[in-house]
Protein backbone atom coordinates (compact mmCIF):
# COMPACT_ATOMS: atom_id res chain seq x y z
CA UNK A 1 0.00 0.00 0.00
CA UNK A 2 0.97 3.49 -0.81
CA UNK A 3 2.97 5.31 2.13
CA UNK A 4 0.50 8.45 1.60
CA UNK A 5 -2.67 6.30 1.44
CA UNK A 6 -1.59 4.25 4.55
CA UNK A 7 -0.88 7.82 6.19
CA UNK A 8 -4.08 9.22 5.30
CA UNK A 9 -6.13 6.41 6.47
CA UNK A 10 -4.49 6.10 9.72
CA UNK A 11 -5.05 10.20 10.21
CA UNK A 12 -7.99 9.11 10.13
CA UNK A 13 -8.39 6.85 12.46
CA UNK A 14 -8.83 10.04 14.72
CA UNK A 15 -11.96 11.71 13.42
CA UNK A 16 -13.59 8.13 13.15
CA UNK A 17 -12.67 7.70 17.38
CA UNK A 18 -14.24 11.47 17.84
CA UNK A 19 -17.43 10.49 15.71
CA UNK A 20 -17.91 6.96 17.94
CA UNK A 21 -17.74 8.92 20.91
CA UNK A 22 -19.45 11.40 19.91
CA UNK A 23 -22.50 9.02 19.03
CA UNK A 24 -22.08 6.61 22.81
CA UNK A 25 -23.04 10.28 24.16
CA UNK A 26 -25.58 11.79 22.06
CA UNK A 27 -28.15 9.06 21.37
CA UNK A 28 -30.69 11.53 20.33
CA UNK A 29 -28.76 12.93 17.67
CA UNK A 30 -27.40 9.54 16.20
CA UNK A 31 -31.44 8.31 15.50
CA UNK A 32 -32.49 12.16 14.49
CA UNK A 33 -29.55 12.30 11.79
CA UNK A 34 -28.39 8.67 10.99
CA UNK A 35 -30.88 6.12 11.76
CA UNK A 36 -33.94 8.32 10.34
CA UNK A 37 -31.97 10.34 7.50
CA UNK A 38 -28.95 8.80 6.91
CA UNK A 39 -29.34 5.13 6.83
CA UNK A 40 -32.81 4.72 4.92
CA UNK A 41 -30.61 6.15 2.06
CA UNK A 42 -27.93 3.08 2.94
CA UNK A 43 -30.20 0.26 2.94
CA UNK A 44 -32.56 1.45 0.18
CA UNK A 45 -29.71 1.80 -2.23
CA UNK A 46 -28.01 -1.92 -1.14
CA UNK A 47 -31.94 -3.18 -1.73
CA UNK A 48 -31.59 -1.70 -5.09
CA UNK A 49 -28.89 -3.85 -5.55
CA UNK A 50 -27.90 -6.73 -3.38
CA UNK A 51 -32.64 -7.71 -3.47
CA UNK A 52 -31.44 -8.78 -7.31
CA UNK A 53 -29.14 -11.22 -6.45
CA UNK A 54 -30.85 -14.73 -4.95
CA UNK A 55 -28.04 -16.23 -2.94
CA UNK A 56 -26.20 -14.35 0.22
CA UNK A 57 -23.26 -12.02 -1.47
CA UNK A 58 -22.01 -11.22 1.50
CA UNK A 59 -21.17 -14.72 2.40
CA UNK A 60 -19.19 -14.96 -0.17
CA UNK A 61 -17.58 -11.65 0.27
CA UNK A 62 -16.62 -12.76 3.83
CA UNK A 63 -14.79 -16.02 2.44
CA UNK A 64 -13.40 -13.97 -0.27
CA UNK A 65 -12.29 -11.65 2.65
CA UNK A 66 -10.90 -14.68 4.82
CA UNK A 67 -8.30 -15.84 1.70
CA UNK A 68 -7.64 -12.34 1.18
CA UNK A 69 -6.25 -11.98 4.82
CA UNK A 70 -4.65 -15.26 4.63
CA UNK A 71 -2.89 -15.16 1.32
CA UNK A 72 -1.59 -11.63 2.47
CA UNK A 73 -0.39 -12.65 6.08
CA UNK A 74 1.48 -16.16 4.20
CA UNK A 75 2.90 -13.41 1.46
CA UNK A 76 4.41 -11.22 4.34
CA UNK A 77 5.58 -14.18 5.95
CA UNK A 78 7.64 -15.85 3.96
CA UNK A 79 8.71 -12.12 2.52
CA UNK A 80 12.11 -12.12 4.41
CA UNK A 81 12.34 -8.37 3.22
CA UNK A 82 8.95 -6.88 4.67
CA UNK A 83 9.36 -5.41 8.15
CA UNK A 84 7.38 -6.28 10.60
CA UNK A 85 6.36 -2.43 11.38
CA UNK A 86 5.02 -2.49 7.40
CA UNK A 87 3.30 -5.09 7.90
CA UNK A 88 1.69 -4.16 11.07
CA UNK A 89 0.83 -0.45 9.17
CA UNK A 90 -0.41 -2.29 6.40
CA UNK A 91 -2.59 -4.43 8.86
CA UNK A 92 -3.98 -1.86 10.59
CA UNK A 93 -5.04 0.67 7.47
CA UNK A 94 -6.91 -2.52 6.54
CA UNK A 95 -8.97 -2.29 10.04
CA UNK A 96 -9.46 1.12 9.85
CA UNK A 97 -10.99 1.35 6.30
CA UNK A 98 -13.51 -1.64 7.65
CA UNK A 99 -14.51 -0.45 10.57
CA UNK A 100 -15.17 2.87 8.54
CA UNK A 101 -17.37 1.52 6.09
CA UNK A 102 -18.96 -1.05 9.23
CA UNK A 103 -20.39 2.12 11.06
CA UNK A 104 -21.10 3.93 7.71
CA UNK A 105 -23.42 1.33 6.57
CA UNK A 106 -24.94 -0.06 9.70
CA UNK A 107 -22.38 0.25 12.83
CA UNK A 108 -24.07 3.91 13.97
CA UNK A 109 -27.08 1.98 14.83
CA UNK A 110 -25.84 0.91 17.96
CA UNK A 111 -26.13 4.09 19.43
CA UNK A 112 -29.50 4.85 18.30
CA UNK A 113 -31.47 6.16 21.32
CA UNK A 114 -32.76 2.78 22.95
CA UNK A 115 -36.13 1.26 21.81
CA UNK A 116 -37.37 1.39 25.70
CA UNK A 117 -37.15 4.99 25.78
CA UNK A 118 -38.84 5.73 22.53
CA UNK A 119 -41.53 3.52 23.62
CA UNK A 120 -41.21 5.34 27.03
CA UNK A 121 -41.34 1.58 29.54
CA UNK A 122 -38.23 0.76 31.78
CA UNK A 123 -36.09 -2.19 31.74
CA UNK A 124 -36.55 -2.85 35.37
CA UNK A 125 -39.29 -5.60 36.85
CA UNK A 126 -39.18 -7.51 39.96
CA UNK A 127 -39.86 -10.68 40.57
CA UNK A 128 -43.78 -10.49 40.53
CA UNK A 129 -44.10 -8.89 37.12
CA UNK A 130 -41.85 -12.10 35.71
CA UNK A 131 -43.70 -14.79 37.39
CA UNK A 132 -47.05 -12.73 36.34
CA UNK A 133 -45.81 -12.63 32.85
CA UNK A 134 -44.31 -15.98 32.56
CA UNK A 135 -48.13 -17.33 33.49
CA UNK A 136 -49.96 -15.67 30.80
CA UNK A 137 -47.18 -16.28 28.42
CA UNK A 138 -47.58 -20.11 29.66
CA UNK A 139 -51.44 -20.23 29.06
CA UNK A 140 -50.82 -18.18 25.66
CA UNK A 141 -48.61 -20.81 24.38
CA UNK A 142 -50.42 -23.95 25.63
CA UNK A 143 -53.53 -22.06 23.56
CA UNK A 144 -51.74 -21.94 20.74
CA UNK A 145 -50.51 -25.17 21.09
CA UNK A 146 -53.85 -26.97 21.56
CA UNK A 147 -55.23 -24.95 19.05
CA UNK A 148 -53.20 -26.96 16.19
CA UNK A 149 -52.55 -30.57 17.42
CA UNK A 150 -55.20 -32.83 18.17
CA UNK A 151 -53.52 -33.16 21.75
CA UNK A 152 -51.33 -31.67 24.11
CA UNK A 153 -48.52 -34.18 24.13
CA UNK A 154 -47.92 -33.85 20.62
CA UNK A 155 -45.25 -31.69 19.41
CA UNK A 156 -45.91 -29.07 16.79
CA UNK A 157 -44.83 -30.11 12.91
CA UNK A 158 -44.82 -26.98 10.71
CA UNK A 159 -46.02 -27.57 7.38
CA UNK A 160 -43.77 -25.29 5.54
CA UNK A 161 -40.97 -24.96 3.88
CA UNK A 162 -38.09 -22.35 4.55
CA UNK A 163 -39.12 -20.62 1.07
CA UNK A 164 -42.53 -20.16 2.54
CA UNK A 165 -41.74 -19.18 5.76
CA UNK A 166 -39.41 -16.30 3.89
CA UNK A 167 -43.24 -15.44 2.55
CA UNK A 168 -44.93 -15.40 5.70
CA UNK A 169 -43.17 -13.75 7.76
CA UNK A 170 -43.88 -9.83 8.27
CA UNK A 171 -42.05 -7.57 10.62
CA UNK A 172 -43.88 -5.23 12.72
CA UNK A 173 -42.18 -2.37 14.24
CA UNK A 174 -43.52 -1.03 17.50
CA UNK A 175 -42.41 3.04 16.82
CA UNK A 176 -42.73 3.66 13.15
CA UNK A 177 -45.49 1.83 12.00
CA UNK A 178 -45.80 4.09 8.72
CA UNK A 179 -42.05 4.03 7.26
CA UNK A 180 -41.04 3.54 4.05
CA UNK A 181 -38.03 1.42 5.30
CA UNK A 182 -38.93 -2.36 4.33
CA UNK A 183 -36.58 -5.15 5.38
CA UNK A 184 -35.78 -7.10 2.31
CA UNK A 185 -36.77 -10.91 2.14
CA UNK A 186 -34.10 -13.41 4.31
CA UNK A 187 -31.39 -15.22 2.57
CA UNK A 188 -30.40 -18.74 2.76
CA UNK A 189 -26.64 -18.44 4.32
CA UNK A 190 -24.39 -20.49 2.34
CA UNK A 191 -22.24 -21.35 4.64
CA UNK A 192 -24.73 -22.93 7.19
CA UNK A 193 -22.80 -26.30 8.63
CA UNK A 194 -20.47 -23.70 9.38
CA UNK A 195 -22.57 -21.73 11.12
CA UNK A 196 -24.45 -24.38 13.26
CA UNK A 197 -20.56 -25.21 14.46
CA UNK A 198 -20.22 -21.95 15.75
CA UNK A 199 -23.58 -21.63 17.37
CA UNK A 200 -25.29 -19.05 15.18
CA UNK A 201 -28.86 -19.55 13.96
CA UNK A 202 -27.85 -16.29 11.55
CA UNK A 203 -27.07 -13.24 11.03
CA UNK A 204 -26.63 -9.48 9.08
CA UNK A 205 -23.89 -8.62 7.02
CA UNK A 206 -23.51 -5.21 7.70
CA UNK A 207 -21.90 -4.14 4.51
CA UNK A 208 -24.17 -5.94 2.13
CA UNK A 209 -27.18 -5.62 4.82
CA UNK A 210 -28.13 -8.63 4.01
CA UNK A 211 -30.28 -10.70 6.46
CA UNK A 212 -29.54 -14.63 6.62
CA UNK A 213 -30.39 -17.41 7.80
CA UNK A 214 -28.28 -21.05 8.94
CA UNK A 215 -30.72 -22.78 6.43
CA UNK A 216 -29.74 -26.59 9.14
CA UNK A 217 -31.69 -25.02 12.47
CA UNK A 218 -35.61 -26.63 13.10
CA UNK A 219 -38.37 -24.39 11.40
CA UNK A 220 -39.47 -23.38 14.91
CA UNK A 221 -35.90 -21.27 15.24
CA UNK A 222 -36.58 -20.32 11.67
CA UNK A 223 -38.83 -18.55 12.28
CA UNK A 224 -37.66 -15.79 14.86
CA UNK A 225 -34.50 -15.76 13.83
CA UNK A 226 -35.73 -14.68 10.76
CA UNK A 227 -37.76 -11.60 12.31
CA UNK A 228 -34.66 -11.19 14.66
CA UNK A 229 -32.49 -10.59 11.40
CA UNK A 230 -34.95 -8.42 9.36
CA UNK A 231 -35.01 -6.32 12.54
CA UNK A 232 -31.76 -5.94 12.56
CA UNK A 233 -31.83 -4.80 8.97
CA UNK A 234 -34.09 -2.18 9.59
CA UNK A 235 -31.37 -0.71 11.81
CA UNK A 236 -32.33 -2.11 15.07
CA UNK A 237 -29.18 -3.02 16.15
CA UNK A 238 -28.86 -4.41 19.72
CA UNK A 239 -30.02 -7.96 20.37
CA UNK A 240 -32.45 -6.92 23.08
CA UNK A 241 -34.15 -5.13 20.84
CA UNK A 242 -34.31 -7.40 17.56
CA UNK A 243 -35.22 -10.14 19.95
CA UNK A 244 -38.04 -8.03 21.54
CA UNK A 245 -39.77 -6.79 17.34
CA UNK A 246 -38.99 -10.60 16.52
CA UNK A 247 -41.32 -11.85 18.99
CA UNK A 248 -43.90 -8.81 18.21
CA UNK A 249 -44.08 -9.18 14.51
CA UNK A 250 -44.36 -13.46 15.79
CA UNK A 251 -47.27 -12.79 18.17
CA UNK A 252 -49.01 -10.19 16.20
CA UNK A 253 -49.37 -12.46 12.81
CA UNK A 254 -52.26 -14.18 11.13
CA UNK A 255 -50.38 -17.60 11.51
CA UNK A 256 -51.11 -19.76 14.45
CA UNK A 257 -47.83 -21.37 13.64
CA UNK A 258 -45.99 -18.00 13.29
CA UNK A 259 -47.81 -16.82 16.83
CA UNK A 260 -46.91 -20.37 18.55
CA UNK A 261 -43.31 -19.88 17.57
CA UNK A 262 -43.18 -16.62 19.08
CA UNK A 263 -45.22 -17.15 22.19
CA UNK A 264 -42.78 -20.52 22.84
CA UNK A 265 -40.15 -17.97 22.09
CA UNK A 266 -40.93 -15.48 24.48
CA UNK A 267 -41.26 -18.50 27.19
CA UNK A 268 -37.65 -19.73 27.11
CA UNK A 269 -36.52 -16.38 27.85
CA UNK A 270 -38.95 -15.60 30.58
CA UNK A 271 -38.05 -19.28 32.04
CA UNK A 272 -34.34 -18.88 31.71
CA UNK A 273 -34.69 -15.64 33.73
CA UNK A 274 -37.15 -17.24 36.82
CA UNK A 275 -34.56 -19.87 36.59
CA UNK A 276 -31.83 -17.62 37.47
CA UNK A 277 -33.49 -16.33 40.84
CA UNK A 278 -35.40 -19.21 41.88
CA UNK A 279 -34.99 -22.23 40.19
CA UNK A 280 -37.39 -24.20 42.33
CA UNK A 281 -40.18 -21.76 41.20
CA UNK A 282 -39.50 -21.92 37.99
CA UNK A 283 -39.55 -25.99 37.57
CA UNK A 284 -42.87 -25.71 39.03
CA UNK A 285 -43.50 -23.34 36.34
CA UNK A 286 -42.26 -25.83 33.57
CA UNK A 287 -44.97 -28.36 34.70
CA UNK A 288 -47.38 -26.27 33.71
CA UNK A 289 -46.26 -26.13 29.81
CA UNK A 290 -47.85 -28.53 27.66
CA UNK A 291 -45.37 -31.98 27.04
CA UNK A 292 -45.89 -31.15 23.35
CA UNK A 293 -44.26 -27.89 23.17
CA UNK A 294 -41.62 -29.90 25.28
CA UNK A 295 -40.79 -32.00 22.78
CA UNK A 296 -40.75 -29.02 20.49
CA UNK A 297 -37.92 -27.08 22.61
CA UNK A 298 -35.85 -30.87 23.19
CA UNK A 299 -36.18 -31.04 18.85
CA UNK A 300 -34.51 -27.81 18.99
CA UNK A 301 -32.04 -28.56 21.86
CA UNK A 302 -30.99 -31.69 20.06
CA UNK A 303 -30.15 -29.84 17.20
CA UNK A 304 -27.90 -27.87 18.66
CA UNK A 305 -26.17 -30.36 20.43
CA UNK A 306 -25.13 -32.25 17.60
CA UNK A 307 -22.77 -29.08 16.60
CA UNK A 308 -21.17 -28.76 20.38
CA UNK A 309 -17.43 -28.49 20.24
CA UNK A 310 -14.71 -26.94 22.10
CA UNK A 311 -14.14 -24.11 19.21
CA UNK A 312 -17.58 -22.82 20.16
CA UNK A 313 -16.03 -20.92 23.11
CA UNK A 314 -13.75 -18.91 20.82
CA UNK A 315 -16.59 -17.41 19.07
CA UNK A 316 -18.74 -16.97 22.09
CA UNK A 317 -16.00 -15.17 23.47
CA UNK A 318 -15.22 -12.97 20.47
CA UNK A 319 -18.68 -12.33 19.65
CA UNK A 320 -19.06 -11.30 23.52
CA UNK A 321 -16.54 -8.82 23.48
CA UNK A 322 -17.48 -7.26 19.75
CA UNK A 323 -21.31 -6.83 21.66
CA UNK A 324 -19.45 -5.02 24.37
CA UNK A 325 -17.12 -2.49 22.21
CA UNK A 326 -20.57 -1.50 20.34
CA UNK A 327 -22.17 -0.53 23.39
CA UNK A 328 -23.54 -3.65 24.64
CA UNK A 329 -22.17 -3.76 28.08
CA UNK A 330 -23.66 -7.10 29.07
CA UNK A 331 -22.29 -8.82 25.66
CA UNK A 332 -24.18 -12.03 24.74
CA UNK A 333 -26.46 -12.09 27.62
CA UNK A 334 -28.24 -9.10 26.40
CA UNK A 335 -30.41 -11.39 24.15
CA UNK A 336 -32.08 -11.63 27.66
CA UNK A 337 -32.37 -8.62 27.88
CA UNK A 338 -35.68 -8.93 26.33
CA UNK A 339 -37.32 -10.16 29.14
CA UNK A 340 -37.63 -6.24 30.65
CA UNK A 341 -38.73 -4.76 27.11
CA UNK A 342 -41.89 -7.73 26.72
CA UNK A 343 -43.16 -7.67 30.60
CA UNK A 344 -43.17 -4.03 30.38
CA UNK A 345 -44.13 -3.39 27.15
CA UNK A 346 -47.36 -5.78 28.24
CA UNK A 347 -47.82 -3.82 31.38
CA UNK A 348 -48.74 -0.84 29.26
CA UNK A 349 -50.34 -2.51 26.68
CA UNK A 350 -53.08 0.02 26.66
CA UNK A 351 -50.99 3.09 25.44
CA UNK A 352 -49.60 1.35 22.02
Amino acid sequence: MKKNTTILVWFSAIPLWLIIYFARDNPEKIEKYYSQIFYPLVLDLHQMYFDLIPFSLGDILYLLLLLFIAKTIYKKIFNWRVKPLAMFLDFGTFVIILVWIFHLSWGFNYHRLPLNKKLQIPYKYSEEDLIHRLDIIIDESNKSHIGIVSSDTLAVKFPYSMEQIFEKINLYNPIYQETHLRSSKVKKSLISLTLSYMGYSGYLNPFTLESQVNTKIPIQSLITTSLHESAHQLGYATEKEANFIAYLSAIKSDDQYIRYAGKTFAFRYLYNELYKLDSKIAKNKLKRLNPGIIKNFKEVNDFWRKYENPIKIIFDKTYDNYLKVNGQKNGINSYNEMVGLVINYHKNEKRF
